[in-house]
Order: structure tokens, then sequence, then C-alpha cells
């Protein structure tokens, strides 16, 4: 499938990495800067509408995609029963091999060898904790005898953010104010910040005589085949931070589920009760990102 990437460098660590949702929401805030309240409702009403194409992916590193959840294999040995467990994230060449012949190909695949000299492993975020120190409120200097730890992902290497349809706005535009304002929790204390380092067209591996499809985003329950379930609330961004924390929460499949038909982008309603401000709604899309498998 052709499709295009973009590609993301961190700059510092973050509380998670980047997903399809959460990515969506900050480009629309965004949006809603630099176009108006009204361009952003009209493009949500063409959401509600489904008259969008525009399909956006959760951010992987460079070069690797997400283990479609198809069928398991029935494995006797040990340690290649706990390697094939363990394993989310394969290469291109490795995907390409089961979404047309499905687990079995994983069977010889580099990223379940067993000596771990040959095994091949993606560039994994360090994971470290960080101490800091309570804030004074009343102050806003530090409050004597109050720390806390936090722990953070500091990503390696360059992440690909992948694009699908006739974008409703300029993508790399809005990923570069999100990256200079910085993704997820804990902005406003530098986390986050990412620059994007480059984008091209890309041919993204499908199943020849594909009958089902493997997601790259959080999907709707809808048509899900074989998923990973998540319940997820989240919290409120842009002009709504500091108001009533968190979203309405909701089911979502993982990336990597599988579904018999593509259900289309989904406009959901996340509105908190009471809402951030009298007469507001908080909407968040969620949408599969398909590449065909054969089932």
């Amino acid at each position: 499938m052709r499709a295009k990437a973009f590609y993301l460098r961190f700059k510092g660590g973050l509380r998670s990495l980047p997903r399809a949702p959460t990515l969506m929401g900050h480009l629309f805030w965004w949006y809603r800067y630099t176009h108006g309240r009204e361009a952003l409702e009209e493009l949500l009403e063409r959401y509600r509408k489904g008259q969008v194409s525009f399909r956006l992916s959760s951010a992987f590193p460079r070069g690797w995609l997400p283990r479609p959840r198809l069928s398991p294999l029935l494995v006797e040995e040990t340690r290649l029963r706990k390697n094939l467990k363990s394993l989310q994230l394969l290469s291109l060449e490795t995907f390409a091999k089961v979404v047309e012949n499905g687990e079995e190909a994983l069977l010889h695949a580099p990223e379940v060898a067993n000596d771990p000299k040959d095994r091949l492993t993606p560039p994994l975020p360090k994971r470290l904790r960080r101490v800091r120190v309570g804030v004074d409120r009343g102050t806003g200097g530090a409050r004597q005898g109050i720390l806390f730890a936090q722990d953070l992902l500091f990503p390696q290497g360059e992440y690909a953010v992948y694009t699908l349809g006739e974008a409703p706005f300029p993508v790399r535009e809005g990923l570069e104010f999100v990256g200079e304002m910085g993704y997820g929790g804990l902005a406003s204390v530098g986390l986050g910040v990412f620059q994007v380092v480059g984008e091209e067209d890309v041919e993204l591996p499908e199943a020849p005589g594909a009958n089902a499809f493997v997601t790259l985003a959080p999907g709707p329950l809808e048509g899900a085949l074989y998923y990973d379930l998540e319940a997820y609330w989240g919290r409120l961004g842009g002009g709504y931070v500091g108001a009533k924390p968190f979203k309405k929460s909701y089911l979502r499949t993982k990336e990597g589920s599988v579904y018999r038909e593509d259900p289309g982008p989904r406009l959901l309603d996340l509105t908190p009760d009471p809402p951030p401000e009298a007469g507001a709604k908080v909407y968040e899309v969620l949408q599969v990102f398909p590449l065909g498998v054969r089932v």
C-alpha cells in the first residue's frame, strides 16, 4: 500500500510514544489555533458525515511495524515459545511474510533467533526515572520536603508516522507545531519535544489476495476479528488543560489488531460531565490504518 511517511526524532523524554488518536487530537488543536474554531467545527462535521478518508498511524521505530494479532501457533519448545510471546514489533520484511503466510512465518524469523547475538531487535526506548520536586501552588516555588519520581521513555533513532488518503490540513506543518510544543503529558516541563526530520512516499507491505486488515492505529471494536483490547480515558488537552482532567472512557483495540472489514473513521463524543466549559463538546477520532492480511 502506498502511504506517506513522516520521520520524527525525539529531543528528550516523554511519558508514552505517540499513538494515533492522541496525536490526531494534538493536530486538531493546532488546526483550531491556526485556522479558527469554525474551520475545526466544519472539519469535525465532515468526519461525522463520513466524508474524510484521511488515516493516521501511531508512531513506530523506522523500519518496524506492530505484530499482527493472528491465530497463535502451538509451540512446544520453551525458549521459542517465550520469544514469540514477547514479540511485539516486526521488521518490514518479516511483517510482509506474516501478513501473507500467517504466524508460521515467525518460526524462522530473525526476531526470534535463539542466540541473542543473532536476534534482530527494534531500537526500543530507554526507560529512565527522573526525580522532581513538588511545587507550592501558593508561591510557585519548590515545596520543602516533597520529592517524587517519574518513569520516562527516551526514544532512540527515528520513528515513523504514516498517513493514507487526502489530508484535510498540511500534516507536516501540524506535526512540526506539535513537536515544538511537545507531545502528551508534561509538555509544559519540556517533555515530548521532537523534530520532523524527513518525509517520503513509501510502500507498506500487504498480503496479495488479502481478506482482512491489520491496523497500525487503535480502532473500534466493530468488525474486529483478532484483537487486543484496552480501556482508555484520555486527558483534556489544548485550551482545556487545567479543566476537568479526563474525557469519558471507552474500549478500543490496540495496534496490530485484525479486522474482517475496514470500519472507517469514527467520531466519538467523549465530553465529560460537566463539560470543560458551557456548551463545549469533546471529540476523538478513532480509525483503523488498514494493511491487507490473509487470514
